[in-house]
């Protein structure tokens, strides 16, 4: 999905209406689309609160009003009659049945244990400028209340071209964007104010941006399908070099996550007795005197290596010897590198070979050291991915929220799947066994990073908050079923 700005957004929109769509269809199209997303993640909600403005925002918001199920109250802040263009025809077209209250000021005390409160109250049109006094007093009420909150297009009180806030803004459970991603939605504090992205396609003509975006159901093309005679050597044949003695779970959830995610063989290189790992993974176990993995481990798993389609290295390493990384390096298959393989890249930049088929996942602290020993000066997301990518001409994965997919060739793209949920330790460790076990399989290490951030995201979304990494493997085994993979 395209990312763009407001004015590209409003030339598409102009486009498709000349074509001979009616402005007012893609309102309805807008409202439906977020009507089935709104019915889907919260079916048990007691009732629905609409809070609108007169804009087109407010249009939208009042289709969906019309088309939920239940109860649905709307409380306004402008009169029916100060609605104008496509938003009058939906206020001529809200039921009689849904009580339209207009409100000159706002309290949390609006709002039930219970309710869901759905925020169209300011949409792409907004600058960033001081809130009038009611939708200020509207906003404040949301935020003070306990309710989940669905934002329309965008959370009020956010500029959709820079992400910027002036004095206050929504803070939504869920954003449903509609047509193209806005630019705003992932810079500056949109990422922190938007929670669960989700987007709606309502034809626009032509739509244009800079940047891209992939959906958790646009990153399932890259899975790997498989016939139906298919045996476990040709599933992919990963092998997971993870573990010491204080992080032997990295190890674990890995190996657990390439299983999960499809590899037919894991193979695993660890420290320590074996725990929580699954019976139908093949284990090794080399602990140093220290309770690391050894500096000759590769020479200790050559069958191994030469056994394996892809490595996957780095977690739960902690402060092992750089040979380690060295001998990852040298590894002839696709390889991704996480964590204190990270860790000791960056403070061992020399070791850094020019070699095809790489991946690596850095979170944000990580990838500050890189870039401060590759001499890199970047700090925002999106350059510093794709200046990483460039030197260590490798596939970056940039982790947080919508995690950024950058290749040595300057394509990049934003991941539109996540949850709060995935901000528990061992996380990471999952999603390179999920990356390791698409490798394995012969996904190119661009389309395995975005396949494998994708399946993460959604897989935290599904665990929910208060789910720990042990709980994303199962997370992700329901989800591929349920898209019949």
């Amino acid at each position: 999905m395209i990312v763009s700005s407001v004015s590209q957004v409003r030339e598409a929109e102009q486009r498709t209406i000349f074509s001979g769509v009616p402005g007012y269809e893609l309102m309805c199209r807008a409202g439906r689309g977020a009507a089935d997303i709104i019915e889907e993640l919260f079916p048990d909600r007691k009732r629905t609160v609409i809070l609108c403005g007169s804009g087109n925002n407010g249009g939208d918001a009042l289709v969906v009003a019309a088309l939920l199920k239940g109860k649905v109250i709307v409380y306004s802040t402008r009169r029916k009659e100060d609605f104008k263009g496509e938003a009058a025809c939906a206020a001529k077209d809200l039921p009689a049945n849904i009580p339209f209250i207009v409100k000159e000021e706002f309290s949390s005390e609006l709002f039930l244990p219970g309710d869901l409160i759905i925020d169209g109250l300011l949409g792409i049109g907004f600058s960033g400028e001081k809130l009038r006094d009611v939708v200020f007093s509207a906003v404040r009420a949301v935020n003070d209340s306990c309710c989940k909150v669905v934002s329309l297009d965008v959370p009020s009180g956010l500029n959709c071209d820079t992400g910027r806030v002036s004095d206050i803004a929504v803070k939504a459970d869920v954003t449903i964007t509609f047509g193209a991603v806005k630019k705003g939605l992932l810079c500056g504090e949109g990422p922190s104010l938007c929670g669960i992205l989700r987007t709606v396609d309502i034809g626009l003509e032509n739509i244009e941006g800079e940047e891209s975006a992939v959906t958790f159901e646009e990153s399932l093309r890259f899975f790997p399908r498989y016939p139906a005679d298919v045996h476990k050597n040709r599933r992919g044949e990963l092998l997971v070099v993870a573990g010491s003695c204080d992080y032997s779970g990295a190890a674990a959830l890995t190996s657990t996550a390439a299983l999960r995610c499809g590899s037919g063989l894991v193979r695993l290189a660890t420290v320590g007795a074996r725990k929580n790992i699954p019976w139908g993974v093949i284990v090794r176990e080399y602990p140093d005197e220290n309770g690391f993995l050894p500096s000759d481990l590769w020479q200790k798993i050559a069958d191994f290596s030469q056994k394996s389609s892809a490595l996957a290295a780095g977690p739960g390493w902690g402060k092992c010897s750089s040979l380690l990384l060295e001998g990852a390096l040298q590894f002839p298959g696709s390889l991704i590198l996480d964590a204190d393989a990270l860790n000791l890249l960056a403070e061992n930049p020399h070791l850094l070979k020019k070699r095809e088929n790489v991946v690596v996942t850095p979170h944000p602290g990580e990838a500050r050291r890189l870039a401060e020993a590759f001499g890199i000066c970047e700090t925002e997301r999106l350059p510093l991915a794709a200046a990483l990518a460039q030197k260590l001409q490798a596939v970056v994965l940039l982790k947080g929220k919508f995690t950024i997919v950058s290749s040595p060739e300057g394509k990049a793209v934003f991941i539109l799947a996540g949850s709060p949920a995935l901000a528990t330790a061992g996380s990471g460790d999952v999603l390179t066994g999920i990356i390791g076990s698409l490798l394995a399989a012969g996904i190119p290490p661009f389309e395995a990073a975005v396949c494998g951030a994708g399946l993460h995201g959604r897989a935290g979304e599904i665990a929910g908050f208060g789910s720990i990494a042990d709980d994303l493997p199962l997370a992700l085994q329901k989800l591929l079923k349920e898209f019949g993979i």
